[in-house]
């Protein structure tokens, strides 16, 4: 069994080693520490969670000369919250050591990153962007670092850094040596190796899974209005003691933040409009458990290692494998038991299958049976439908009012002369007047005729034939006053 002894590191080093508690080097680390210290290039192919960072962070503090005030090592990361991360590593490794180090990333005040690069700073890290901006201000200059190290390297070509990348690596001695650590190997991470690097060996760690074996997966196939309440039921079964809660957009982390402190939770929220000072605040309360969930897009996936995570839930399943890895990697930490749950839609269980075959992991579909919010939440959805419904035909019935009355206003308005209007409309109002008494008269004849051939419908009609009321048919009646034959 390997040991950290092996490498012949400086005593300061292994006693920071010690206060992290690290017992034994990772495969990565075992693999890439005596080429780095050797000074040999190196390409390190493994996943978040292997102990890559302390492989590239121990040889460099190894060869670090603490009475040098030039910047001797450059880290370059995709994201600030991984340049912070990897700042404080350097720091709790090396704080036996007389040596700095500095993040530099957007979202912090510029003028302060300058005032202390005016000072002793040994090892800089930082992402693209930034670090090109200080070197546009002539404010930082690699012109005698000896280590330039390209962490998450597919991750941040392909945020579309690679210009930035070349412009910095350039800028660097020929003679520096270059350490590339990536999860994935594509084309464009392949080609900068070729460009930029010396014959490197490249180490490839080969987990047995992609994803930590003593974390439980597990997903749950449920519809997108059943979500909080369902995450809501799972908490209460599971009883996390830390949990981290992945959504896939800034409004949902707000939402979900807001129910979970409505249920009594302890809950805060991660997103990227957050300042730096807040979100470095928020993370450092979290590692240290003053609250018990922490919401967050993806922007914390990478980067975030936090001890103690026992729960990581997918409230919203993410795009590709390797944030889905990402976000797993997040408990588990420390050969400590892990579980990660996930909620997906009907449609998607086969996005589960393809996470489950891509990290050669088995992710159980269970069913919820403990509903407690979940059946209360679609009742209460069931009245407010019901009640929305109501809610617009009372609205339809309205507008239908006073688009009635609207259609109706200009002609009571001048009828009352309450409003002027036009001369020619004055005419047609006239006019439909006219038309209107017209049809006012006509309808009134007809109701009289109907009465009328009512109330004659009743009375007898002359009999035919030419018969007399005297009595024969034929015969004329006689004249009233006046006797037969006289």
């Amino acid at each position: 069994m390997a040991k950290f002894e092996q490498f012949g590191l400086r005593p300061e080093i292994m006693q920071g080693i010690s206060d992290l508690f690290y017992k034994e080097p990772t495969a990565i680390q075992e693999e890439a520490i005596p080429l780095i210290l050797e000074g040999k290039d190196v390409i390190g192919q493994a996943q978040t969670g292997t102990g890559k960072t302390a492989a590239f962070v121990l040889p460099i503090l190894q060869k670090l000369q603490e009475g040098k005030k030039d910047i001797q090592t450059l880290i370059l990361t995709p994201t600030r919250e991984l340049s912070i991360q990897i700042a404080s590593e350097i720091e709790k490794l090396g704080k036996h050591l007389n040596m700095s180090v500095l993040s530099l990333h957007g979202g912090t005040d510029i003028e302060r990153q300058m005032n202390k690069l005016k000072g002793t700073v040994h090892i800089v890290v930082g992402t693209p962007g930034r670090v090109l901006d200080h070197m546009r201000r002539e404010t930082l200059h690699f012109g005698r670092i000896h280590t330039l190290v390209l962490d998450e390297a597919d991750k941040m070509l392909e945020m579309g850094f690679l210009e930035d990348v070349e412009k910095i690596i350039v800028s660097t001695p020929s003679s520096r040596q270059v350490l590339l650590f990536s999860a994935t190997m594509p084309d464009m991470v392949k080609k900068l190796g070729q460009r930029f690097m010396k014959q490197p060996p490249h180490i490839k760690i080969e987990s047995k899974q992609k994803t930590v074996a003593n974390i439980t997966q597990e997903y749950y196939v449920i519809n997108q209005t059943d979500k909080i309440d369902a995450l809501l039921d799972l908490i209460e079964v599971t009883k996390p003691f830390l949990g981290i809660i992945f959504a896939n957009t800034q409004q949902r982390v707000k939402i979900l933040t807001t129910r979970l402190q409505e249920a009594g939770y302890d809950a805060k929220a991660l997103y990227g409009d957050l300042s730096q000072k807040k979100r470095e605040t928020l993370m450092k309360d979290f590692r240290n458990m003053k609250f018990q969930f922490l919401v967050a897009t993806d922007i914390a996936a990478r980067g975030l290692d936090v001890e103690g995570v026992t729960h990581v839930f997918n409230y919203d399943i993410p795009s590709d494998v390797e944030s889905y890895i990402h976000r797993v990697g997040r408990t588990g930490r420390a050969n400590q038991l892990g579980n990660s749950i996930s909620f997906v839609t009907p449609r998607q269980k086969s996005v589960m299958a393809r996470f489950g075959s891509a990290t050669k992991a088995d992710i159980e579909e269970k069913l919820l049976t403990h509903t407690r919010h979940l059946d209360a939440g679609r009742k209460a959805r069931a009245a407010e439908r019901e009640q929305h419904y109501t809610e617009l035909k009372t609205e339809k019935k309205k507008q239908q009012q006073i688009a009635k009355a609207e259609k109706e206003a200009p002609l009571k308005n001048a009828l009352v002369k309450n409003k002027k209007v036009k001369p020619g409309y004055k005419r047609k109002l006239k006019q439909e007047m006219e038309e209107w008494k017209t049809q006012y008269d006509r309808n009134q004849k007809r109701e009289e005729a109907k009465k009328t051939a009512k109330a004659n419908k009743g009375k007898a009609k002359p009999r035919s034939g030419g018969q007399s009321a005297a009595g024969r048919p034929g015969q004329a009646p006689s004249r009233p006053g006046k006797r037969f034959g006289k």
